[in-house]
């Protein structure tokens, strides 16, 4: 184990450590071999001399028969002659010493006279030399016969063979008869200081290349090797930022966001606040994905550099997420909601338009709401698409808001299955005209016979399927459920109005006006007997796009409701531009306002607004007679609740209302 503290070399230097033992062994290693081929080619050299000496100045000079006999001395003009032509070759090749030897081992000539005529036992060259090969070595004269040349210090001995042909001339093809052999001495250490001369400047100039080659391969690995890091931090810093805003990602958020909770300060909380652009998409559509981006990052700069916060981060589309700590509680929480706003107010000018940015917020606050990371932003995730549906801007956790669970999702799952098989079925609530007592009308509500649940009320399954593709086919199955109803009870001769329950993104669908248009057809119904309830947040987020499908539907002959009305958005404009024809006050306002001041105004501006803007009010939630009274005194047109009656299957519906229209001419408590 590496001691701590301890830093391991980088790539760069452990390659550049490497690759400089492994230059410095390979250069070495070429050195011993080119220092080797050196010393070859100058024995190869002298070997050459000591052939041409023995071919020019000895055989020319010599007769076989010379060679051929024990030893006897050369005739004294043979060796005047061998004298006065070695002489020359001797200066001029610097040999130290010639010999002549014979088979016998016989010095029969030396340019040392008190050699001639001894016999020597054959050294490893002579016998080479004798047996017809050309040798040559490095001696130390240690020999018997190098007594003589000992004063010389070290030399290069060469030993060459000399040979006859089958005529019985000196000849030098290989294929003659060895007769004897030559001997020369040349001095070694002329050789060796060329040699030195020659090695030292090839090691000059071969180390040099080396050097050079490593500086360039050093400099070319630690180029990549720069570019590679530089990738890698890029790669790094990619993985866990947003490309677009360079802000922190999912990844990089909750890592920190698991930091700042495992070392909590006291008694401080950390808020987190969740951001979703509304309307964006209409950006999008209208100006270009570019001009989108753009939003973004001003959006991100904005965020990032006015807030101070522990974080700020990017989930992806228009989701920004706002970290920060030294939080008390709500109150703090929601102030930093009220900051982001105020950063956001400003336009943002995107191609020479300003363009005005809102955000629907979801707020919490750990540890209250989460006590990790992914809890936290699931928890703020459903707040902020509170907030976006009630049209309330901002919206802090609370547990009552969060509809999801294991078991809806999977209850999810099976809603297609229910719609096929025919579990998927509705019970009606009647609505009172409250001035004749009569029922005009009566609301669908979708409910779920599950074979293992039982009866599922549209509160457990709704909300986990409203926003995804589910929610169509839902859609279509209970308009169709409801106009066979209505149908059936045309058929009996009781004529109601049936309203139906449409989500956003059915308001979105291109196919809704084709699929009330082929509903109505198919159970033979006119468009007048149909309403459809829309929520507020179904037609506020564009008024523009739900206008166009909203018309038509009004073209066509279809009532049309706002649903829950005072419970979201805050402006009213939007019931001056879209077609509409009825309001609907929400049970929350109705049920309390005989003890709530403020909700019984709420009642009294709608209906006196709903008068002005010439459009019908239903009352929801009323549960008891002073409530109906009261409405009836304020002027409120329909009123629907328990009071009246709780809701009911179609066929235990055409028998209520059998009744009730028999009961007209009694005298009823309904009636004021």
């Amino acid at each position: 184990m590496r001691p701590a503290g301890r830093r391991r070399p980088s790539l760069l230097v452990q390659f550049g450590l490497l690759s400089f033992i492994l230059l410095a062994v390979v250069g070495y290693i070429l050195a011993i071999r080119l220092q080797a081929n050196q010393r070859s080619r100058t024995l190869t050299d002298a070997v050459h001399t000591a052939e041409i000496i023995a071919q020019v100045g000895i055989q020319p000079l010599l007769k076989p028969a010379d060679l051929q006999r024990d030893f006897q001395p050369l005739p004294d003009a043979t060796k005047t002659t061998l004298d006065t032509s070695l002489s020359a070759s001797i200066s001029r090749n610097g040999v130290v010493r010639l010999k002549i030897w014979n088979q016998q081992h016989w010095i029969v000539y030396s340019d040392n006279p008190k050699l001639v005529g001894r016999w020597f036992a054959a050294d490893d060259g002579l016998q080479q030399a004798l047996l017809g090969t050309t040798s040559s070595e490095i001696t130390d004269l240690k020999a018997a016969e190098e007594l003589e040349e000992r004063d010389f210090g070290v030399l290069l001995s060469v030993y060459v063979p000399l040979r006859i042909d089958a005529a019985g001339a000196f000849t030098s093809a290989t294929d003659g008869k060895v007769i004897g052999a030559f001997e020369i001495y040349l001095p070694y250490e002329p050789i060796k200081r060329s040699i030195d001369h020659d090695m030292k400047q090839l090691y000059i100039e071969f180390g040099v290349g080396l050097a050079v080659l490593y500086l360039a391969l050093f400099r070319l690995v630690a180029g990549a090797s720069r570019r590679l890091r530089r990738q890698a931090a890029e790669n790094a810093f990619q993985a866990m930022h947003d490309t677009l805003t360079a802000l922190p990602n999912r990844r990089l958020l909750s890592a920190e966001l698991t930091q700042l909770l495992a070392n909590p300060r006291g008694d401080q909380h950390i808020a987190l606040a969740l951001l979703d652009l509304d309307r964006f998409k209409e950006i999008n559509d209208t100006l270009g994905h570019e001009s989108g981006d753009a939003v973004l990052g001003a959006v991100a700069k904005r965020l990032s550099g006015e807030l101070k916060a522990a974080c700020v981060a990017r989930l992806g589309g228009d989701e920004f997420v706002v970290v920060v700590t030294n939080v008390a509680d709500g109150t703090d929480a929601m102030r930093l909601c009220h900051e982001i706003e105020q950063l956001l107010e400003a336009p943002i000018e995107v191609r020479g338009v300003q363009l005005c940015v809102r955000a629907s917020i979801g707020v919490v606050i750990a540890p209250d709401h989460g006590r990790d990371a992914d809890t936290l932003l699931q928890h703020a995730d459903v707040a902020m698409y509170v907030a976006k549906r009630s049209g309330s801007i901002r919206r802090i956790y609370s547990a009552e808001f969060d509809d999801y669970s294991p078991e809806r999702l999977g209850l999810a799952a099976e809603v297609r299955d229910a719609i096929s098989s025919g579990q998927i079925f509705l019970a009606y609530q009647p609505k009172l005209d409250i001035a004749t007592a009569r029922i005009e009308g009566v609301e669908a509500l979708v409910r779920w016979q599950h074979p293992q649940r039982g009866l599922i009320m549209p509160g457990e399954f709704l909300p986990v399927i409203e926003n995804t593709e589910l929610i169509g086919p839902l859609t279509w199955c209970v308009l169709d459920l409801a106009l066979a109803q209505n149908a059936a009870w045309r058929a009996h001769g009781v004529e109601l109005d049936v309203a139906v329950n449409l989500s956003a993104r059915t308001v979105d669908d291109p196919s809704l006006i084709d699929n009330v248009r082929v509903a109505l057809a198919k159970h033979g119904l006119p468009a007048s007997c149909l309403e459809l309830e829309l929520t507020e947040s179904a037609v506020l987020g564009d008024h523009a796009r739900a206008g166009e499908p909203l018309q038509q539907l009004r073209d066509l002959g279809v009532s049309l409701a706002i649903d829950d009305f005072g419970t979201g958005y805050a402006s009213i404009s939007y019931l001056t531009t879209l077609p509409l024809n009825v309001l609907k006050i929400d049970r929350c306002f109705v049920g309390s306002m005989l003890v709530d001041r403020t909700a019984a105004a709420v009642v009294t501006f709608t209906l006196d607004l709903a008068r002005h803007l010439h459009l019908s009010v239903v009352a929801e939630g009323v549960e008891d007679e002073a409530t109906l009274n009261e409405l009836h005194r304020l002027g409120c047109d329909l009123a629907q609740g328990y009071l009246i009656a709780k809701p009911m299957r179609g066929e235990q519906m055409l028998e209520w209302i059998t009744r009730w229209n028999a009961s007209l001419q009694s005298t009823s408590v309904l009636t004021p």
